[in-house]
């Protein structure tokens, strides 16, 4: 049978595990975001200037793709534990964004 030593020594290194995997849970969750919110970015940037260029189809396949990017985002960013400046960054890109994605709404 383990001594008390054994078992707290495991319950510490199962804790700094656990702090490890987690650290690296909200790492990847703010890089998915940032990720999504660039790919949002992009795609509604091509959905405008293929809209401009009078490519329709073209256009409303990008618009598309920039929704569902934007609606990770909102799905993800309340779930996400993510402070400081990394939370300001995040709100000035998402702010940028809104107003792209609201321009969107011109293709049909």
């Amino acid at each position: 049978m383990p001594d008390f030593n054994e078992l707290l020594i495991e319950a510490h290194r199962v804790l700094d595990n656990a702090r490890r995997l987690n650290d690296d849970s909200r790492r990847n969750g703010v890089d998915f975001v940032n990720t999504e919110l660039d790919l949002s970015r992009t795609f509604g940037e091509s959905a405008l200037a293929s809209f401009s260029a009078g490519h329709l189809d073209k256009a409303k396949q990008s618009a598309l793709a920039a929704k569902t990017a934007y609606r990770a985002v909102q799905k993800f960013l309340p779930k996400l534990e993510v402070q400081g400046k990394e939370r300001e960054l995040i709100a000035v890109k998402l702010g940028k964004l809104i107003s792209l994605i609201e321009k969107l709404s011109a293709i049909k």
